[in-house]
């Protein structure tokens, strides 16, 4: 008995120590490490499948929006007095949940200013089974308009679906469909845009719905993105 348990015992420690020493060797291949992300998300596929992905820059600068500063980091309409920002050489990275391995998308965004105060790095959390969860990555384009790549877990890859613009950010409608709206500040009007995604093929459909009462869809707005 006592033989078998010394065995038991070596074999648990041997187990353990490779576990470690691969775990180790796969993190040292790994093009980032998880603390060099700036932002960080779970994202589920449409399977229920979980990542993280890592939104992770080189040549990064920080800075607080001021009005007396002349530069990058003055105040405007993409950035309030006091808002923390950050602006570098970015990549998207990922990793599936209970994994090591960490691994460099192909989406990079040069000069990109991070509005951490904003979030102009956010995600729309599915609701709904068999919808993956959305990461945007936005730039603010001016006081009512904001532009926002799209993204989600395809098949382990991390795949762009669309380019999205809007005043307000999106609300979800249903599975797989989403509401943007759009202010012109030319004639005083809201204009609407429904999206619907297919993950499975990678395509998106577009339709412009008319509101009689748009200040009503307005009023009650949701928040889905956080």
């Amino acid at each position: 008995m006592k033989k078998f348990l010394k065995v038991l015992i070596s074999m648990v420690l041997l187990l353990i120590g490779f576990t470690a020493f691969h775990s180790t060797t796969e993190a040292a291949k790994n093009p980032i490490s998880p603390k060099q992300s700036r932002v960080t998300y779970t994202l589920k596929d449409a399977n229920g499948v979980a990542y993280k992905v890592y939104f992770a820059g080189v040549r990064e600068k920080k800075a607080i929006a001021s009005y007396n500063r002349g530069d990058w980091a003055g105040v405007w309409a993409g950035a309030n007095p006091g808002d923390l920002l950050y602006k570098g050489n970015y990549t998207l990275y990922t990793q599936k949940v209970g994994t090591g391995q960490i691994k460099q998308s192909r989406h990079y965004f040069k000069d990109y200013t991070l509005n951490s105060t904003k979030r102009t790095v956010h995600m729309y959390p599915s609701k709904y089974k068999g919808q993956p969860d959305i990461l945007a990555v936005a730039e603010i384009e001016s006081s009512n308009s904001e532009t926002a790549s799209w993204y989600y877990m395809k098949n382990g890859v991390l795949t762009k679906i669309v380019d999205a613009g809007y005043t307000l950010r999106a609300q979800v409608l249903g599975k797989n469909s989403f509401l943007i709206a759009g202010y012109d500040n030319a004639e005083g009007e809201w204009y609407f845009s429904e999206l619907y995604l297919d993950p499975s093929k990678n395509i998106f459909d577009q339709y412009d719905p008319i509101y009689n009462n748009p200040g009503a869809v307005i009023r009650n707005w949701k928040k889905h993105w956080q």
